[in-house]
């Protein structure tokens, strides 16, 4: 399994970066990041935008290009979330148009369903 770390391609450090690395199939977000310094669980702002960060690695924009949160649709939390958990986030695009995408995302919290929704960017 090959994994990579995202190095220059996500634009936050911590504490609002999430994305560590991508295993060949979800992104992975590790337990031991930004999360641990957040003692309640994840409100749905910051799981949207993790969602979006693994985007970024899971289907990176062409060279050159930096990566705009456009729209958010049906971000549910479908779980709570509390710090420290690992997550994998599975990315699929949806339709892309002209210089924009939307995805659906579907976050996972021990292989069950945590978090869903649609994430449209810009590039």
């Amino acid at each position: 399994m090959s994994r990579r770390q995202p190095e220059g391609s996500i634009p936050h450090e911590r504490p609002f970066r999430f994305i560590e690395t991508r295993a060949t199939g979800p992104v992975v977000l590790p337990s031991a990041a930004a999360w641990e310094s957040i003692p309640w669980n994840l409100p749905v702002t910051l799981v949207a935008e993790a969602m979006a960060q693994a985007i970024l690695v899971a289907d990176p924009p062409p060279a050159g290009a930096r990566l705009k949160l456009v729209g958010l649709d049906q971000v549910v939390l479908r779980q709570s979330i509390e710090a420290g958990q690992q997550l994998e986030v599975e990315v699929q695009r949806e339709v892309r148009f002209q210089n924009m995408a939307r995805y659906y995302c579907r976050m996972l919290a021990a292989g069950k369903l945590a978090a869903e929704g649609r994430i449209t960017v810009g590039f």
